[in-house]
């Protein structure tokens, strides 16, 4: 169990990584690509924003700051990800026939 949530740890820090890399690039995105990316690491940008950044800053540019929004984003979409998980547990458990 512990190696899945590794696992999708590293693939959610990996993705938002790389999103986050391109949004900085300053790349021309199709609008519906750059809204859907940002939806996507908007937590992490968020965490970052509040302690990292200052006012007036939208999104990190620097090596150092993209690593740590990746980091934040992955800790909160493997939060709410764990929440899910838990809530169909308990569904389950209760769904259950007895034994």
């Amino acid at each position: 169990m512990l190696r899945r949530w590794l696992i999708a740890a590293a693939i959610v820090a990996m993705g938002s990584a790389g999103a986050l890399a391109w949004l900085a690039s300053g790349e021309v995105i199709p609008s519906v690509v750059r809204d859907r990316l940002v939806d996507v690491v908007q937590p992490g940008v968020t965490v970052w924003w509040f302690v990292l950044a200052g006012p007036f800053r939208s999104a990190p540019s620097s090596p150092t700051g993209i690593a740590f929004a990746a980091a934040a984003n992955t800790a909160c979409w493997l939060l709410v990800l764990w929440f899910a998980v838990t809530v169909v547990r308990a569904v389950r458990r209760r769904l259950a026939p007895p034994p």
